[in-house]
């Protein structure tokens, strides 16, 4: 039995609620930042990302589908980040997993742009965005969608 109903698109794993800087986001929708650098990942599967564009914007913009998550040092999270756009620097890595052992890089398969950018407070009561991620039950994810993606019909 799938978490998710037949009228979405059925992801392997579980969904997260991912807050994104808007920078990075657009990046992502834009189909040039093809990884997701993190210093922490959930250890559950997760097959997609619903990104959350923090401040100014804060809104859901879209979904991304996840390939496959590497756990690597800096210079192999580095190598991955500069072959699929990481969007930043070597200099803004080195601090941003500065302490860290090993980070994340979520490599993302494909995207979905949201037909409407919706506030999350419109669906989910007392909305905090997560410092990190948010895990989506079986009922949120195609709340989610449905609101995102309108033309696709109801559940």
């Amino acid at each position: 039995m799938s978490l998710f109903p037949e009228s979405f698109e059925q992801p392997s794993g579980r969904a997260v609620l991912l807050s994104i800087k808007p920078k990075y986001a657009d990046l992502i929708l834009a189909g040039t930042k093809r990884v997701e650098l993190r210093r922490s990942w959930p250890s559950n599967d997760i097959g997609v990302m619903v990104l959350y564009s923090s401040a100014p914007k804060q809104r859901l913009v879209g979904v991304a589908f996840i390939d496959r998550v590497e756990e690597c040092d800096f210079e192999s999270l580095w190598t991955l980040a500069d072959a699929n756009g990481g969007g930043v620097t070597y200099d803004e890595l080195k601090t941003y997993v500065k302490g860290k052992k090993t980070a994340f890089g979520v490599m993302i398969q494909r995207i979905k742009i949201a037909e409407v950018q919706v506030d999350p407070k419109d669906l989910f009561a007392n909305f905090t965005p997560p410092q990190s991620f948010l895990y989506l039950g079986p009922n949120d994810f195609p709340r989610v969608m449905r609101a995102m993606f309108p033309s696709e019909g109801s559940v």
